[in-house]
């Protein structure tokens, strides 16, 4: 044999090898090829994400979308390719070039839903979805003002391929736990985060308590975490008594800059998980464990047909509660009220959790035991009630024009 034959041997032999290694890392496809393709699009992996992850996941798991060994690889935030689903499991990391990109290749992917997390995925995936002719349905869940931000008009006044739920922060509630700690407040710092367009409404509803209280309110943005710090030295240069951080789907790195840098007074964050980064008080929001249920209630329902995502209102989930870290107030020099207190229903003290109204993970953020024929009534129940009817739009719809 020549030598160049034992090259060309050679060569077909690697090459054979390597489309064998190739088949072998390839991802394993589905059992059923008329399997839905789920695309899960976050726009960050943080403490309170994690809780709605949990729930998407378990009403998968206990409707039988996916098994055990499945869920273990989307635990892992891998893609799964299944038996009964194929999930394409995305996170941004925080970015919203990058949450744009996901987006558009979730499209390219041929998702057959988009299951967004947060206000930015969601807007972004929204606006995407309008500018095709035959779009994916889309789900969104942990997103602020959808009307606010053009997502929808109404509750039932929206693109025909979308819904989702809403978190609904009650600002009324919070300017009583506000007033409770700080009667006599003079100036309101808010660190806004310039990329989130839906807080531009919680600076909108509190310039209105404001001027109704005789406070003032000032602001500062942030772009990523190194920004907090100086943030809130500016907010501090111009008076402010006490901070707001207002509803965000960011990270919570950089949270303990700002109590740091202002060691002496309050720092009040709707966000109640908050408190477990060192914030002194959460009063707003309470229910990423919920909002996931509530996701995958629509998820699942339109999976099996039993709901037209077209006629199903956007849910809104109120989820307002207080919760005070008494450990983080003495370490930074800031004593919470009794009538503070009083208004609690939850508060670390002493290194424990003490309250039972908040969800805590491992603790009280599990699936209600029931069988799977009471979980399904249960699920149609409160998916019947989010269906849209001819009176509910001719309704929302007069209630758009009169404010027009």
């Amino acid at each position: 044999m020549t030598g160049y034959s034992r090259n060309l041997r050679s060569r077909i032999v690697m090459v054979l090898l390597l489309g064998l290694l190739l088949l072998s890392l390839a991802p394993v496809a589905s059992a059923d090829d008329d399997a839905p393709t789920v695309a899960y699009l976050r726009f960050g992996q943080s403490p309170s994400v994690a809780l709605t992850d949990k729930a998407i996941l378990d009403m998968l798991e206990v409707y039988g979308y996916i098994s055990a060994d499945e869920r273990a690889v989307l635990d892992g935030n891998s893609d799964l390719h299944g038996e009964n689903i194929n999930i394409l499991y995305r996170d941004a990391g925080f970015d919203l070039a990058t949450a744009t990109l996901m987006v558009e290749d979730a499209m390219d992917e041929g998702a057959d839903v988009l299951l967004t997390i947060s206000t930015e995925v969601g807007l972004i995936a929204g606006a995407a979805t309008q500018a095709m002719e035959d779009p994916p349905a889309m789900i969104f869940a942990i997103l602020t003002a959808p009307y606010y931000t053009g997502l929808a008009a109404a509750p039932c006044l929206k693109p025909a391929n979308l819904t989702g739920t809403q978190m609904d922060i009650d600002f009324a509630q919070f300017d009583e736990v506000r007033n409770a700690q700080s009667p006599g407040l003079g100036t309101l710092g808010i660190i806004m985060n310039a990329d989130d367009p839906a807080q531009a409404l919680t600076l909108q509803v509190m310039n209105a308590y404001a001027a109704a209280s005789g406070f003032k309110v000032a602001t500062a943005s942030v772009v990523n975490a190194a920004d907090y710090a100086l943030a809130t030295e500016s907010l501090l240069d111009r008076g402010a008594d006490a901070l707001l951080l207002p509803p965000r789907t960011g990270s919570s790195a950089g949270l303990a800059a700002v109590v740091d840098t202002a060691y002496g007074i309050p720092v009040y964050s709707v966000m109640l998980t908050d408190i477990f980064s060192g914030i002194q008080i959460g009063s707003g929001f309470q229910g990423w464990y919920s909002e996931g249920l509530i996701a995958a209630q629509m998820l699942i329902g339109h999976l099996r047909g039993e709901i037209d995502i077209a006629t199903t209102a956007i849910n809104a989930s109120p989820g307002f509660s207080v919760a005070v870290n008494l450990d983080a107030a003495e370490a930074t020099g800031v004593t919470i009220t009794d009538e503070l207190l009083a208004l609690a229903s939850f508060v670390i003290e002493g290194g424990a959790g003490m309250g039972e109204e908040f969800e805590i993970p491992g603790v009280n953020t599990f699936l209600e035991e029931m069988s799977l024929e009471e979980r399904m009534a249960a699920d149609a129940e409160f998916l019947a009630g989010l269906q849209c009817t001819p009176e509910m739009i001719a309704e929302q719809q007069a209630a758009l024009d009169a404010e027009a």
